[in-house]
């Protein structure tokens, strides 16, 4: 397949933006807060829209359970991401990789053991998007395997011990406080201080997780690190926050996935209304983008309803794939594209065609640049 990306009227992904003589002064100088249900940012109201780049901290191609083809995304690849993101509007990214345990490259390969190649490439990571005007949410477990390990990882380093239950519940605490309380080694600014990190989400997709662990783990992120928002990420998709989750004082943000393909139905009324109504923020996680969840009428109509819908804060595509090397873009994830991959410019894969995609991505485009009153420029 010839990788060589189309051009677009708004130039190629792997093109640098219009400021080229160094990294860009960034407009988010502040910690991003909650007032209520809405968040701010240097004394305003703050919306936005983003991406997932899951893959910066830890990557595979396969993107599977148990595979073993992890490596990490070059510097180049990191900048790249954080470069298209911001060409399309974005403002937040959400980094599903920094929750990964239990493999030679993860950042806790064993119990209690942290590999600190992996924590400079988070380090890397938050150099980059500070240099790129990026703010990122920073994934802590996950509900699945995959290729990042997840909380199937804990339980098995405890014989198979409930991952709610002790001593798993002080493993994963530990895993937290490691990243909450590092100093980056390019900026020397911890993490819990440094306001490129919008904030910390407990788990991906979790679900139906106990109201004690929830106020257990949200405390304890909150006594580490009192500047930044904390997520919660039980998402049981099919109903809305039940009114005991969304009271816990810790937490200031709550979730949702939506995927037609899966029959998980956009549900901003719903879920959007529960959560301000309970003095909380909302905002949509992940969504998939494709044919597979819209038809392009669609897509634009429903981003549309989210400009308009001042209970959404923010929402991430599911997930922005960039360049791995000059003139070469990372491979489709998963067998069939199934993963709703999106390549700015467009590229052919199992389930898209490259024309369709690029128009998809200069809708979300548009709506990256409402969200937050900016003007594209052609």
């Amino acid at each position: 397949m010839d990788e060589s990306p189309p051009r677009s009227r708004l130039g190629r992904a792997d093109e640098p933006t219009t400021n080229t003589s160094g990294p860009v002064t960034p407009a988010t100088s502040g910690f991003v807060t909650r007032s209520g249900s809405q968040l701010m940012l240097n004394g305003r109201v703050f919306r936005f829209a983003g991406g997932n780049l899951d893959n910066l901290a830890l990557a595979s191609d396969r993107f599977s359970q148990g595979s073993t083809d992890q490596y990490y995304p070059s510097h180049y690849a990191i900048d790249n991401a954080f470069e298209t993101l911001q060409k399309m509007g974005g403002k937040v990214a959400r980094i599903y990789s920094t929750g990964s345990q239990g493999t030679p490259l993860s950042i806790e390969p064993t119990l209690g053991q942290f590999n600190e190649a992996a924590l400079e490439q988070v380090d890397y990571i938050l150099k980059s998007a500070r240099d790129h005007d990026i703010l990122v949410q920073l994934v802590l477990v996950s509900e699945q395997s995959f290729y990042v390990g997840g909380k199937a990882v804990f339980m098995n380093w405890r014989n198979s011990t409930d991952f709610f239950s002790e001593p798993v519940v002080s493993d994963f605490e530990q895993y937290i406080q490691t990243l909450v309380t590092r100093v980056n080694s390019l900026t020397g600014i911890a993490y819990k201080d440094d306001p490129t990190i919008f904030g910390w989400e407990t788990c991906n997709e979790i679900r139906f997780s106990p109201i004690v662990w929830e106020d257990r783990i949200g405390s304890f992120i909150k006594k580490l690190d009192p500047n930044h928002l904390v997520i919660n990420g039980n998402d049981d998709m099919e109903r809305a926050p039940d009114p005991e989750r969304l009271a816990i004082p810790s937490f200031d943000i709550y979730v949702k996935h939506y995927y037609r393909y899966w029959n998980f139905e956009w549900q901003l009324e719903r879920d959007g209304s529960a959560v301000t109504n309970a003095n909380k923020v909302f905002i949509v996680g992940e969504y998939g983008w494709d044919k597979g969840n819209f038809t392009v009428p669609e897509l634009r109509e429903t981003l549309t309803a989210v400009e308009n819908d001042p209970r959404v804060s923010g929402d991430m595509f599911w997930a922005l794939r960039g360049f791995q090397k000059p003139g070469a873009y990372f491979p489709v994830p998963g067998e069939g594209g199934e993963w709703w991959a999106l390549y700015f410019d467009g590229l052919d894969t199992g389930t898209n065609l490259a024309s369709d995609m690029h128009e998809r991505a200069l809708i979300i485009q548009a709506h990256g640049f409402k969200m937050s009153e900016e003007n594209a420029t052609p």
